[in-house]
């Protein structure tokens, strides 16, 4: 095997275990890393597939300079450790190639796919020793592969817009009857993750999906099930969404990620001392906590949360700058994906606005490796081609 072949592999693998065991997949990371180190770099590649990312680091380095604890700004460093890895990886020429495109966004998928297997089999022996349905739900259904399920429902919603998106356009290797299933299971799962924000974006990418059909010239089989199961699977979560499923089930909102977050993107507005700089990259819980004790929130202070809301916890941490860099970041890929006409891209990334309103995802490991995991892998394959992965698929 050679070493173009040995690092593909390797990335697939990395890709397959995001989802499923984080802990590994960091320890691949960091393998393939080193190995990047020591082949020939490729500097202007890196530079061109990931300037955006370089500016957002440096940001986050010059808090940690200026903030008090400087310990705390350092584990923030290592918990962004992907976006500094993923440009290495990303730049090889392999990557040039459509099939490893499509074949690192499989690997992805079935990651997942495995992942909510593991984690279902758990929830059902749960069950029959507890006999709680709240194992089917929430913090309890992901606990076994130690997942936040926020984050998890985030995964879902991109594994259905994918497929989705190759069942419409007809670019599946793999007979409908798969397609269709796997949605419907992965669709399945998210619900009992009970993501509101993912519902959202959910939301928009079946709409899409059923605009896309009804006035498309060319109805044909694919366009058709696409459009039927879009249907079937928004009236599914409208009516999940109208039933109080918490109360049925006897359940607190603690089962799901439903909660009053305003108080929170207040007290971080209000507790910003400097408008250009914020507070430092490895300050922001101390200065909030110490807001939460002043203003009689004592239960934020003692959970020690955040903003809830990557926009104003950056704008916090950073400032200006900050809030400048982040908008680069995740506004390029999306700005690319709308210039290439790259539908999977644009539903990609507009649905991490979507996410960023109601949490930091760029705090936790989860949600930084998924995002520079997508980020590379759009802008690699715009960059190396210079083409969409259609034209005509819009």
């Amino acid at each position: 095997m050679n070493k173009s072949k040995f690092l593909r592999w390797s990335l697939l693998i990395c890709v397959f275990t995001i989802p499923l065991y984080q802990q590994l997949s960091v320890k691949i990371l960091v393998a393939l890393f080193l190995l990047s180190i020591f082949k020939k770099l490729k500097i202007k590649a890196i530079f061109y597939n990931s300037w955006d990312i370089l500016l957002y680091i440096l940001v986050l380095i010059i808090g940690v300079m200026y903030s008090n604890d400087t310990s705390s700004g350092l584990r923030v460093l290592e918990t962004n450790f992907s976006f500094v890895a993923l440009p290495l990886l990303f730049s090889s020429a392999f990557l040039a190639e459509e099939d490893i495109f499509k074949d690192i966004l499989i690997s992805f998928i079935l990651g997942l796919a495995f992942a909510c297997a593991v984690c279902l089999c758990h929830s059902i022996i749960s069950f029959l020793h507890t006999s709680s349905t709240g194992a089917f739900f929430f913090y309890q259904f992901t606990s076994i592969i130690d997942f936040q399920p926020t984050y998890f429902a985030y995964y879902l919603c991109f594994a259905i817009s994918v497929i989705l998106y190759f069942t419409h356009y007809d670019k599946n290797k793999y007979p409908p009857w798969i397609s269709v299933g796997l949605i419907c299971f992965f669709f399945s799962i998210q619900m009992l993750t009970a993501g509101k924000t993912a519902y959202v974006a959910m939301l928009l990418i079946f709409s899409f999906f059923i605009l896309k059909s009804l006035f498309s010239d060319k109805r044909s089989f694919t366009t058709r099930l696409t459009f039927r199961i879009s249907i079937l699977l928004l009236i599914c979560m409208l009516s999940f969404n109208y039933f109080d499923v918490n109360a049925l089930l006897n359940h607190t909102t603690e089962n799901s990620d439903y909660w009053e977050r305003i108080p929170l993107w207040k007290a971080a507005l209000k507790a910003n001392p400097s408008f250009l700089f914020g507070v430092g990259t490895g300050d922001y819980k101390i200065v909030l906590n110490d807001y939460f004790r002043d203003h009689g929130l004592e239960q934020y202070a003692k959970s020690s949360f955040n903003s809830h809301n990557q926009f104003i916890q950056t704008f916090f941490s950073n400032g200006l700058l900050g809030l400048l860099s982040l908008i680069l970041l995740m506004g390029r890929p999306l700005y690319l994906s709308v210039k290439f006409q790259n539908v999977l891209g644009i539903m990609t990334f507009f649905s991490f606005f979507i996410y960023g309103m109601t949490e930091v995802f760029l705090g936790r490991y989860q949600g930084v490796v998924f995002f520079a995991f997508l980020h590379q892998c759009f802008i690699s394959h715009y960059n190396s081609q210079n083409i969409p992965l259609t034209r005509k698929g819009v």
